[in-house]
C-alpha cells in the first residue's frame, strides 16, 4: 500500500540509477535520498541490469525507505538506425535477469567495447578531429569517456561541435555518435539488440514498455519517429516528464500520448553524485510529479 502524504499528493520518480550501472550511489543511498525528498513511488532503472532489485529482495529497507518500489530497468537498443533506450516496468525480475545475462552480459559486451573504441578513433582520424593515441583496454569502461576528454584537450576541435556537444558528454554522445548525420556516427546494432526484441521480452515477462527521454535523441522528426514506434507496436507509453524537458517538449509528449492512447511516465534520471544537481524526485528542483500521471497503469 502506498500512503498518501499531505493533501493526497504522492510524488514519483520512475527513472533512477545506482552503482549497478552508471550511478554513483548504492541501493541504500538512493532509497535514503528518495525518502528525504518525499518520493513515495520509486523505480530503479539501471542500464541493462536488474541486480539492484535482486539486492532489494535480501534487504529490510523499510527502516530507511517507506515508499513503494517498482521493478524496472533501462534497456539500450536500436530502432530505425538510432540508438535509444526503452524503460521496462513491472516485469518478472528473476526471469528478466536470466534474459539480460544472455543478451547483455559483460562477456558479450567486452570485445565490442574495443570495436566501439576503434570505430570512434577511426572516425576522428578520418574527419580531422584531433585526438590522443589512447592506450585503451577493454576493462577500462566506456570508450566515449576517454575519447571525449581527449578531443576537448585540443581547442581546434571545438569548431566541429555545438556548444552543448562540446561541454556535455551526454549531449556529445547522443548528438554525435548516435546521429546518422554526424561524422562520428556509429551503427550500434552490431552490439545492441533491436527495440522489437527488447519490447517483446519486457511484455512477455508481464511488463510495460516506455520510450525514455525522447528529446535527448538527435532525431530529424520526433513525431514521425514516434509514429514508427507506435505502428510497429514497440511502446506502451512515453516518458513524458523528464529533468531536461522544457514545458513545450512536455506539452508535445502529453498531447501525443493522449492522441495515441499511450501511457505516460516521469523520471529524473538521477545518477547520484555523478550529476549532483539532478536530484531524485525533483530533477533540477521543480519536477515534483504526482502519482496521478501513472495511476492508470502502475
Amino acid at each position: 500500500q502506498i500512503k498518501r502524504g499531505m493533501e493526497g499528493i504522492i510524488m514519483i520518480d520512475l527513472h533512477t540509477h545506482t552503482k549497478y550501472s552508471d550511478g554513483t550511489w548504492d541501493v541504500q543511498k538512493l532509497l535514503q535520498e528518495a525518502e528525504k525528498n518525499n518520493v513515495e513511488l520509486l523505480a530503479i532503472t539501471d542500464h541493462d541490469t536488474v541486480k539492484a532489485h535482486l539486492e532489494l529482495e535480501k534487504l529490510d529497507y523499510s527502516k530507511y525507505y517507506t515508499g513503494k518500489i517498482v521493478p524496472g530497468a533501462e534497456f539500450n537498443c536500436v530502432f530505425n538506425n538510432a540508438k535509444i533506450e526503452l524503460l521496462g516496468y513491472n516485469f518478472d525480475v528473476h526471469k528478466m535477469d536470466e534474459w539480460i545475462e544472455k543478451t547483455y552480459s559483460f562477456e558479450k559486451k567486452k570485445p565490442n567495447l574495443m570495436e566501439e573504441f576503434n570505430l570512434l578513433m577511426n572516425a576522428c582520424h578520418k574527419n580531422n578531429i584531433k585526438v590522443d593515441d589512447i592506450d585503451y583496454k577493454e576493462d577500462m569502461g566506456w570508450p566515449i569517456d576517454y575519447i571525449f576528454e581527449s578531443i576537448k584537450k585540443y581547442p581546434e576541435n571545438e569548431k566541429y561541435f555545438s556548444n552543448k556537444e562540446w561541454n556535455d558528454i551526454d549531449h556529445f554522445f547522443r548528438c554525435c555518435t548516435c546521429n546518422t548525420d554526424f561524422p562520428l556516427y556509429i551503427d550500434f546494432s552490431y552490439q545492441t539488440p533491436n527495440a522489437q526484441l527488447v519490447s517483446d521480452e519486457i511484455r512477455k515477462l508481464g511488463g510495460k514498455v516506455f520510450l525514455a527521454h525522447l528529446f535527448t535523441y538527435p532525431l530529424r522528426d520526433y513525431e514521425s519517429y514516434l509514429d514508427s514506434l507506435v505502428q510497429e507496436n514497440i511502446i506502451d507509453g512515453i516518458e513524458t516528464y523528464y529533468s531536461k524537458f522544457t514545458d513545450k517538449e512536455i506539452n508535445f509528449v502529453e498531447n501525443y500520448c493522449r492522441k495515441n492512447n499511450l501511457y505516460m511516465s516521469a523520471g529524473t534520471d538521477c545518477h547520484g553524485d555523478k550529476k549532483p544537481d539532478r536530484k531524485v524526485g525533483i530533477g533540477y528542483g521543480n519536477m515534483n510529479v504526482s502519482i496521478k500521471v501513472v495511476e492508470n497503469w502502475i
